[in-house]
């Protein structure tokens, strides 16, 4: 049934008078990193990036001289960009005005990227490019793919964007139902550094969240460790550490395949403060290959604002 006029002017002074929580944007943070005698040392962090929109999901290079991240700088989609750590240089890698591409990771022993391009509701999938050359699918499959991860020896894992299952595309194969791997899984996709496996966050019905590994070879999943509150979002260092930031602040685990989860204990490198009152929480987090910078995604608390109800929105609502 429409509503009455009445009705609706009270629900524009409604809309007209309550502030509305607006995210704020994300910002990526360098934090000097060093490893010496079995210990994690972190250092005081620098903003790489600074504004109110989305700067988000890093990665490094292979060289360690720059950082790739999924950002909308330059319209309402996002592309893919890569800053220089020493300069500060940007430069755009990807320019697509009607799509977004996410989850960029540099392709292994090329000049190229690997990312998520989204082509429209309901169809994601992962692509790749080379310089100076257009890109390519990645994968065979046509999952709608949210997140992945790519393991150059064995296939890349890929995330469906819709029931949050898992799924495998073994090299030079098409990945479909038949190589299902898992069920409520977080968007943490990694290769574990010197292994031809997997880990990614299992999210059980209990709440606990459960970083499993995952070996294609036979098929196999094994816990590895139980994530302490705080985010979601796990690294991997090169040398087999395995970082994520807690409440308590960053915790690591050296992950040993011959011991069982409840042997695999975190150890806290830092506490994690925002770097400026401005910022809530920390989420996703890169180390980078030469262990010597750690990337971390810091959320801008929400701001409070009063909407703005135009003269074709009132009208409208005088229509319901």
């Amino acid at each position: 049934m429409p509503k009455s006029t009445s009705a609706a002017g009270l629900t524009l002074a409604a809309l007209l008078a309550s502030p509305t929580a607006l995210a704020a944007g994300f910002d990526v943070f360098l934090y000097p990193l060093s490893f010496d005698d079995g210990q994690w040392q972190l250092g005081q962090p620098k903003a790489l990036t600074d504004r109110d929109g989305y700067d988000s999901q890093p990665a490094f290079t292979s060289d360690s001289k720059s950082l790739l991240l999924s950002s909308d700088r330059s319209g309402s989609y996002t592309d893919i960009y890569r800053i220089n750590i020493k300069d500060g240089r940007v430069t755009q890698l990807t320019n697509t005005p009607d799509e977004g591409e996410f989850s960029p990771t540099p392709m292994a022993n090329k000049a190229g990227i690997r990312y998520v391009v989204e082509q429209g509701v309901p169809h994601q999938s992962v692509w790749q490019q080379t310089e100076g050359q257009p890109r390519e699918r990645a994968v065979n499959s046509m999952i709608n793919s949210g997140y992945y991860s790519h393991h150059p020896e064995v296939g890349t894992l890929l995330w469906a964007r819709y029931g949050y299952n898992l799924y495998f595309e073994p090299k030079g194969e098409q990945a479909d139902e038949r190589h299902f791997v898992a069920d409520s899984v977080g968007r943490s996709l990694h290769p574990i550094p010197g292994q031809p496996a997997f880990s990614f966050v299992q999210k059980r019905h209990d709440g606990q969240q459960i970083v499993t590994r995952f070996e294609p070879k036979t098929g196999s999943l094994t816990p590895i460790a139980s994530l302490t509150p705080g985010s979601e979002d796990t690294a991997w260092s090169p040398n087999g550490w395995l970082f994520h930031t807690s409440d308590a602040g960053l915790q690591t685990l050296h992950y040993q395949t011959d011991k069982p989860m409840a042997q695999q204990q975190w150890t806290l490198v830092a506490p994690l403060t925002p770097p400026a009152a401005n910022y809530s929480a920390p989420n996703r987090l890169a180390v980078s290959p030469d262990n010597h910078w750690l990337a971390v995604v810091w959320q801008r608390k929400q701001q409070s604002k009063t909407l703005q109800i135009l003269p074709s929105t009132v009208l409208y609502a005088n229509m319901l």
